[in-house]
């Protein structure tokens, strides 16, 4: 099925031919006839594709037709691309002339180099396979289309594609059933088996993830694992090396091991998601089975699969057979989706019974349903719906449970450009994690993305070929990145199968030594999760001569030698992607120049790489280099801007040993990602970049660290920060250790650099490190649009501008800052009574979620003024307090004393704090009502005041102590604060001689101490907590072992009750 592509293809190669590259080298070459000849014969051939992809689905002799077009548009494409490389090529040694002269002269005719060209004869011959083609299309009396749909954005309101309980439609019925075989204590078994079976698109997945995370199931099991099975082998060795989560590929006596640790003692729940049979039987599944009998009574196992085989084989409880949807829910979903704003519309009773006509063909199946009512939305025209029910549904047959063909529908309606994006989207694994930005530079690389709008850059149509796919309902389980932005996404299962149904042979994903429909049409392979580490290229895997693609989707180490790789290379010369990511490779071969048509290079995880061989340059058409991680790496080719001029993404963070970027990056306009910018010591670095190359590069987008600004000369403004709009996130690090404190000049200096590095109002996160100043340049509080804040190992630093009022602000991190006395550190608190007392201010940090405040030896609160506020003054003023602060951490900030409030904390970590400091930060405030209804909380009054008020810390569930040497007992005092609490961690408190007794009103469902070695019993009080799921603890005293040991120690009485106890 992938002729079906072949319109995009060939008007793309109607549109090369056309452009001046081309036709200027054709005059080089004397080739300009054959090349208009060409020209003229696929325009003639183009006007018949679309009927001939439609006749190519019944007819032999039409698909026989279109793969010989297909190879041959291919091989012009191919040929096409060598007159853009030698453009480029031109281009490149025409800048290196300095004289005028020599440039002309390189560019006629006459100019020797031209003749070791033998590019004729190519041309010729494809020019006559064309004529071949073109020839033979008059037997099949093929319909001329003059016009076909390309893509057009188009606004949509992203609500049917979110994975949201309340989202999933008419399901309700199945999930209360289904708990309720979960919640079953009745059973005989150990481990109760149910499988979920139905066809494809069912929501099978979907149910089983609506009863996975439902409250009840979860308080009603002490673990719960998922593992996506998905392959069509049943390898137990897998299977439990997914559930104990290991990616070092271990022994399966090593993975047993860890299994049956993991589960013992436990009443788990286990859901296999998507079990197929093949290889499947009563033996494999017994193996994998008896390992999994060490839970507790109750314990569940869910599998889902499309096979009755499997549910006879894995079952023990009555198989749960999934259904459609009937008529009146698949009309709700249907609704939601084709609808604007979901609504049915009114005064159109005929749109509204075509609508359920065409419902009624998708037979309850909600992933069908969603394609078509996707597919249609917008279309209000009766006309349009009457003509897809008559015409494009006829294709369907009725008796057939295939559900592809109701889903290719979409795939049929899909405008030109987006085929070729997601068909090519069958190269990743089933239920593979997609990242948006590297899908959409793949696609770049194969030179699936077309502009309409010359101004538009590749990275932004990009951006709407993914997001038109994700509306209609290609990609799902979508995850946002911190600034809201989808980060990644997955393929359903029948979605991917439809995916491999278009792009036939074209692409391929291989595991291990498996043979999986490589041939010499093959043009993109992937290596997928089964990878072995010691992967050789096996010889019928190089019939594949013409490959454009090789992707590595394993997350194992890829033990790859040299020569292997060189044979890679010399074996598929027109790879436009190469993926070596993770690959242990000690040294990319020279041979890799030789890929003149790569695009996409990914060398990432490779600690061993020290440097990148020179031939490197040679890649002209290069787009995205890769060489995240790459530990080790030192340097770069110090002509590689130069000669790279197609570059745009140069991935560079984790390179630690990267200590100067080459000169000529400014040249590169085009440049949208940079993830690392290293200014280099100019007394060892002669050829390096200065803060001033970044000048040009407004097109950076994603994030960009700036390092080694203790060695910048130049001013801060001369990198023009303020006009990369594009930027989500900036670092600014002066890379400097403790042993080498900055002295006034030092911290004058960063402090003139940092004000000349204001980011653009637009920037998200500002993250700054071993900064030398003492204060920060005003313009950190007009940055209204930040998300995050991060300020760590910044010795000197005394003052931070004003942050309250930052309205979009959710985490605040604040780290080993040695001469911090106070956040703020302003002596007036005036502004803070009258703002906090009037409910038209703006909230103090309105947004902020998560505060951390770690290793700062000398802070001693929020507010300087409250230094100087008597103590009977402070505890009744009105102060400001964290509206949504959810999580605080504090560690190692031994003068803290006082903190603004935060009433709906839910998680709050302690690390060597005191325990003085532990009860300020548990310290119940008590709330005052305003005239205008609103309440303000103040600092804690008298106990019967406070008592009248619902408790300011209703929402802490979790508490964690670490290292906290001072603690002996826990104080009275905390138990107001601690009723909600549900999990309790201690660590390291080396002093805690007991627990209180009023531990047993705490709703605690799970209790660890570690290493608290005078903890030599446990109170009665713990008997009291019946909620309680889990205790354990580890590396503490023997008295304690034997007073819990079970049946006889004195305090086994007290915990006899929990569900799951560990006392080592």
């Amino acid at each position: 099925m992938a002729e079906t592509i072949l319109f995009g293809l060939v008007d793309k190669m109607i549109w090369r031919l056309g452009s001046s590259v081309v036709q200027q080298l054709g005059i080089v070459w004397n080739v300009t006839d054959e090349l208009e000849r060409i020209q003229s014969t696929v325009s003639t051939i183009k006007a018949v594709v679309m009927d001939a992809e439609e006749q190519g689905a019944t007819n032999h002799a039409v698909k026989h037709w279109l793969e010989k077009l297909k190879d041959a548009v291919d091989d012009a494409d191919d040929l096409l691309d060598d007159f853009s490389t030698e453009a480029l090529r031109r281009e490149i040694m025409a800048s290196e002339k300095k004289k005028s002269n020599k440039v002309r002269n390189f560019f006629s005719k006459s100019n020797p180099v031209m003749h070791d060209f033998k590019m004729g004869h190519r041309i010729k011959n494809i020019r006559k396979r064309l004529d071949d083609i073109a020839e033979d299309r008059l037997k099949f009396n093929f319909t001329g289309l003059t016009t076909v749909t390309r893509f057009k954005n188009r606004e949509r309101e992203q609500t049917y594609s979110f994975v949201r309980e309340e989202e999933v439609i008419g399901r309700e019925e199945e999930k209360a059933d289904l708990i309720k075989l979960l919640r079953d204590t009745t059973v005989e078994d150990n481990v109760s088996v149910i499988p979920i079976v139905g066809i494809g698109g069912l929501g099978k997945t979907t149910l089983a993830q609506l009863v996975y995370n439902d409250a009840s199931i979860q308080n009603h099991f002490e673990l719960k694992i998922w593992v996506c099975v998905s392959d069509d082998d049943f390898d137990v060795k897998n299977i439990v090396g997914k559930i104990v989560e290991d990616n070092k590929n271990r022994e399966m006596e090593k993975l047993q091991q860890d299994l049956r640790a993991k589960i013992m003692g436990k009443r788990y729940l286990l859901v296999l998601d998507d079990v197929w049979d093949k290889n499947l039987s009563r033996e494999r599944w017994l193996k994998l089975k008896t390992l999994l009998l060490d839970g507790a009574k109750g314990t569940k196992v869910i599998v889902t699969s499309r096979s009755e085989k499997v549910a006879k084989i894995t079952g023990t409880a009555a198989t749960f057979h999934l259904q459609g949807l009937d008529e009146r829910k698949s009309w709700i979903l249907f609704s939601s989706l084709a609808f604007a704003k979901g609504e049915e519309p009114k005064n159109q009773e005929d749109l509204v019974a075509i609508g359920k006509e065409i419902v009624k063909k998708c037979s309850g199946v909600p992933l069908a349903i969603r394609s078509i009512g996707s597919l249609l939305y917008g279309k209000s025209s009766e006309n349009d719906w009457l003509y897809f029910k008559e015409n494009d549904l006829a294709k369907m047959n009725p008796e057939d449970n295939n559900i592809i063909p109701i889903l290719q529908l979409s795939y049929d309606h899909l405008p030109y450009d987006l085929k070729n994006c997601f068909a090519y989207c069958s190269i990743f694994p089933k239920d593979y994690i997609i990242e948006k930005n590297t899908l959409i530079q793949l696609w770049m690389a194969q030179g699936f993305i077309q502009p309409l709008d010359e101004k538009r850059s590749l990275e932004d149509v990009g951006d709407e070929y993914f997001m038109n796919l994700y509306w209609r309902s290609f990609f799902q389980d979508v995850k946002r990145d911190m600034y809201g932005d989808i980060s990644e996404c997955k393929m359903h299962d029948l979605i991917h199968d439809l995916a491999q149904y278009v792009a036939g042979n074209e692409c391929s994903d291989i595991a291990g030594q498996e043979r999986k429909n490589i041939s010499n049409r093959t043009r993109h392979v992937s290596l997928g999760h089964e990878l072995p580490s010691r992967w050789k290229v096996p010889t019928w895997f190089v019939k594949a001569n013409k490959l454009r693609t090789f992707l590595l989707c394993t997350s194992y180490f890829v033990d790859w030698e040299v020569l292997d790789c060189d044979s890679l290379i010399s074996s598929f010369k027109f790879l436009r992607t190469l993926d070596l990511h993770s690959s242990w490779n000690k040294a990319l071969p020279n041979s890799i120049g030789l890929l003149k048509h790569l695009r996409y290079l990914d060398l990432s995880c490779n600690d061993e790489i020290e440097i990148l061989p020179t031939s490197i340059t040679s890649l002209h058409n290069l787009q995205t280099l890769k060489l995240s991680f790459c530990g080790n790496l030192r340097e770069l080719p110090t002509d590689i801007f130069a000669k790279l001029i197609s570059l745009r993404h140069l991935g560079l963070n984790g390179c630690d040993k990267l200590t100067y970027v080459p000169y000529g990056l400014g040249r590169l306009t085009s440049f949208r990602t940079l993830t690392t910018f290293v200014v280099a010591d100019v007394n060892n670095v002669s050829s390096s970049c200065g803060l001033s190359e970044l000048s040009q590069l407004n097109n950076l987008s994603g994030s960009l660290e700036v390092r080694g600004l203790q060695y910048n000369t130049e001013e801060g403004k001369v990198a023009e920060l303020q006009d990369k709009r594009l930027l989500n996130s900036l670092t600014l690090n002066w890379d400097r250790s403790f042993d080498t404190p900055p002295n006034a000049v030092v911290a004058a200096k960063d402090e003139l650099l940092f004000e000349g590095l204001q980011p653009h109002p637009k920037i998200k996160s500002l993250i700054v490190r071993w900064f030398g100043g003492v204060k920060f340049s005003a313009w950190l509080s007009s940055l209204s649009n930040l998300v995050h804040i991060g300020i760590t190992y910044c010795s000197e630093l005394q003052h931070l501008p004003p942050l309250h009022q930052l309205p979009h602000l959710e985490h605040l991190e604040l780290s080993n800052l040695r001469s911090l006395e106070y956040v703020d550190s302003r002596d007036n608190e005036s502004d803070w009574s009258s703002s906090s007392s009037s409910s038209s201010s703006p909230l103090f940090f309105p947004s902020l979620k998560r505060l951390e405040l770690r290793d700062m030896d000398k802070l001693r609160g929020w507010w300087k003024w409250s230094e100087v506020t008597s103590e009977a003054e402070y505890q009744q003023m009105f102060l400001p307090w964290f509206p949504c602060l959810s999580g605080l951490w504090v560690a190692n900030c031994p003068n803290l004393t006082s903190l603004p409030l935060y009433p709906y904390i839910e998680w709050l970590n302690c690390l060597r704090i005191s325990v003085k400091m532990l009860r300020q930060l548990l310290k119940p405030p008590a709330t005052t009502t305003t005239a205008d209804g609103s309440q303000i909380y103040t600092i804690l009054q008298s106990s019967s005041s406070s008592s009248s008020h619902h408790s300011p810390f209703s929402r802490l569930r979790y508490l964690f102590i670490n290292g906290m040497e001072d603690l002996e007992n826990f104080p009275d005092e905390l138990l107001p604060s601690l009723t909600t609490l549900q999990d309790l961690f201690i660590n390291d408190c080396n002093n805690l001689a007991s627990l209180p007794e009023w531990i047993g009103k705490l709703p605690l469902q799970q209790i660890y101490i570690s290493r608290c070695c005078k903890l030599t019993s446990l109170p009665e009080g713990m008997r009291d907590i019946k909620s309680l799921r889990t205790l354990w603890i580890t590396g503490s005293s023997s008295q304690i072992k034997e007073r819990c040991k079970k049946e006889e120690g004195e305090d086994w009485p007290k915990i006899a009750h929990v569900q799951y106890c560990s006392i080592n």
